[in-house]
């Protein structure tokens, strides 16, 4: 029997009936809402999983996402920029992600030593 194999670190998401391994390097950040997650992709597409965050975030490798808000699991690949003013992170899409502020001084820590900018 032969064992399936996948080319990338990813998850399995479902897709109407079917399944479809997802590279991470596809996935910008996942936004939670209770027992629902959504997927935002690099495309810009989006898929609503009914999962929770925290089990998503179970399946993800230590390191290559974090944490910035109870709702919101970043892809670090996309991030841009850390706006410490206004506790925010922008990211390559555009998008702009909330930082909690009891998050906050550990992240800033964080991206002093690897982040590309941190505007203080």
């Amino acid at each position: 029997m032969n064992a399936l194999s996948f080319p990338k670190p990813g998850l399995l998401l479902p897709f109407d009936k079917e399944r479809r391994w997802i590279a991470l390097t596809q996935i910008v950040r996942l936004e939670g809402e209770g027992n629902y997650t959504t997927c935002i992709f690099a495309d810009g597409s989006q898929l609503v999983v009914a999962l929770t965050l925290k089990r998503l975030a179970n399946r993800l490798p230590d390191g290559q996402f974090l944490r910035s808000h109870r709702k919101h699991l970043i892809n670090r690949a996309f991030i841009e920029a850390v706006q410490r003013h206004t506790a925010t992170i922008q990211l390559a899409n555009g998008d702009r992600v909330t930082i909690a502020r009891r998050r906050a001084n550990g992240l800033f820590h964080a991206f002093r030593q690897t982040a590309p900018s941190i505007n203080s």
